[in-house]
Parts: C-alpha cells; structure tokens; sequence
C-alpha cells in the first residue's frame, strides 16, 4: 500500500489525476471545480518541472554525501552496491570500477536489488558487466530476494555483519539507504554517484518546464516520502 501512495503523491502521478479529475467534474457539470483542478494539476506540473525546484529538491537529499575520498580507499575490502536499473546501474556500476581500481585489487561485491523479474535481468547484466571486466566471478555475491531498501539493508549486513563496506547508490537514494543499514548496526561508507543536482546559475531556459525535470522531482518526492514512511513505521 505505501509504494503505491508514493506513486499517487509524486507530482507527475498527482498533476494527471487533478486533470483528468477536473475533466471529469466538467463533464458533470460541476464546472466551477472543475477548473479548479485542472488549473491545480498543470499548477502543479509546471512548478515540479522547472530546474531550480527540481534541483532544490533533490538537492536536499544529495548535498549531504559527497563523492569518496580518495584517503578512504583503504577503509574497507567489501563494496554493496544498490542495484537502480538502467541509467542509474551504469552509473553505479562505474563507482564500483573506480574504487576497484584505486585499491588496485578485486574486492569482494555485493550486488542487492530487489525480486521482481526485471530486477533480476537488471542483476545479471550488472554482474555480467563486472565479470567481462576482471572482477572474478567467485568475489561477487547477489542478493535478489528483497522487497526494497530495508530488505537490502537487513540482507545484506546479515552477510557481512559490522564490517565496513563501500554502500554504492545515487546520491538522492544514499541517505534513506545509510539509515536502513545503520538501524540494523552495519557499517557503511557513502560512495554516491549520479548526483543530478545541477548546481549552476539559472537562466530563462531553467524556468521552462521538462519531463528530465519532472522526473528528477519524482525521484526526489519519491526519497522524501520514503525517508518519511520509514522513520514513522520504523
């Protein structure tokens, strides 16, 4: 029930059932709230879709990480990455690789998704990607039989206990996941990536409204509220 409200709140969910919503009380001929609400969904489309709103947001969740330091190689033999599909598991695929070869050796990786058939193909293209580049196939671990973030955490420490480890996701989705593997006494090194932040002057341009825009919104509102759902129901 509580992915499912997230996927309601989100602004690209939200901004199309108050229109299509609002198209519906017209059609009743309940015009007055009728524009009320399509007026509030592209309200609602519009603000969510422009850079400085997205950035802020999702900017919240990210300025708290920053990339690994170099100085911290040494701190841990083991890497867990969180397995995001598409897009975000190059991105954290590439981290992976660049710890690897700082620390000039094939450490041990976890690689933790969830259970559902597209993240399992996700998985096994993320261990392939591995392998074909040197990581032997004996240090890599899947872990395909959680739900979400808690079930990752609990899982995976369950593996590995206190020992320190590299927790490779993207910046926007690190710090609900150092929570969860923190509440269950692991150790983890934030190594984000993906930072879709901007971090520039805005221009006009910014203030037009985009789906790139839109969807960064989602993501983050998606965190917040997650971040929200666990500490209640913790």
């Amino acid at each position: 029930m509580e992915p499912f409200l997230r996927k309601l709140l989100i602004p690209g969910s939200l901004s199309f059932i108050l229109i299509i919503t609002g198209v519906l009380f017209i059609f009743i001929r309940k015009k007055k709230w009728g524009k009320y609400l399509i007026f509030g969904g592209i309200l609602v489309y519009y603000v969510f879709s422009i850079t400085p709103v997205s950035d802020f947001i999702i900017g919240r969740l990210e300025n708290e990480f920053e990339v690994l330091d170099v100085s911290e190689i040494d701190k841990a033999e083991t890497i867990v990455v969180l397995s995001g599909g598409s897009k975000s598991d190059v991105l954290r695929s590439s981290e992976v690789l660049r710890i690897s070869t700082l620390k000039n050796h094939s450490p041990t990786l976890i690689i933790s998704g969830t259970e559902s058939i597209a993240d399992r193909s996700s998985l096994s293209a993320v261990e392939s990607f591995f392998i074909n580049r040197g990581i032997p196939a004996e240090n890599i671990y899947v872990e395909d039989e959680s739900k979400n973030t808690r079930e990752n955490a609990s899982r995976v420490t369950e593996k590995i206990g206190e020992e320190p480890f590299f927790l490779v996701t993207s910046a926007y989705h690190m710090k609900r996941a150092v929570t969860e593997f923190e509440k269950n006494g692991a150790n983890p090194i934030p190594a984000p990536t993906d930072f879709r932040q901007r971090r520039t002057e805005y221009r006009f341009g910014d203030y037009l409204p985009s789906s790139e825009n839109l969807r960064k919104s989602d993501l983050a509102l998606h965190e917040h509220f997650g971040i929200l759902y666990y500490s209640v129901f913790d």
